[in-house]
């Protein structure tokens, strides 16, 4: 009965160690993915830029004062984030088209399905990757007056899959632009 015991006792211990090295790891994960930036709570504005979203029930972070402030990333879980960010459309894109051709440019994935998409009421592209277990979904609209360049991204793994979606359409819904002061 003690062997029984002490063998339990054992492997709860090591089970224990396996799941602190994974909490490790991903806490090592997300100091280095959100290095330099300070937390956001509720929603996140960008007067630059023109936009904001809510981040409410989330753990967003935005750069700090010394760094471009571009968009927010909010951290899923170790591997898996969304970042909602903009920047004006230096290389010239010229449409929403040619800014979601330019991004999937030079990557190989599994599978690749575009389709019209919507922020703030208004048309934009979206296109959702697969590579193996790993699963982005893009999103992304051009400002044509202001030439900037909206951008929503989903990166997860089918085992986070349905649970990532559902929070990053609800993040996108709330998407909101703005005037941007001259």
């Amino acid at each position: 009965m003690n062997k029984i015991i002490a063998m339990m006792l054992f492997m709860c211990a090591l089970i224990g160690q396996v799941f602190a090295a994974d909490a490790s790891a991903s806490d090592d994960w997300v100091k280095e993915k959100i290095a330099d930036m300070v937390p956001v709570n509720g929603s996140y504005r960008n007067e630059q830029y023109g936009f904001g979203v809510s981040v409410l029930q989330t753990r967003a972070y935005q750069p700090t004062g010394r760094d471009p402030d571009h968009g927010i990333i909010i951290v899923l879980g170790d591997g898996r984030t969304i970042t909602v960010s903009a920047m004006y459309d230096a290389a010239f894109y010229g449409s929403t088209k040619s800014q979601l051709n330019h991004r999937l440019q030079g990557e190989h994935f599994d599978s690749v399905k575009r389709s019209a998409a919507v922020l703030d009421g208004k048309p934009a592209a979206q296109a959702v990757l697969q590579k193996g277990k790993n699963i982005t979904k893009v999103v992304v609209q051009r400002r044509n007056a202001e030439e900037i360049l909206y951008s929503a991204e989903l990166t997860t793994n089918k085992d986070y899959q349905n649970e990532d979606l559902k929070t990053f359409d609800n993040i996108i819904h709330t998407f909101k632009t703005y005037s941007i002061p001259k």
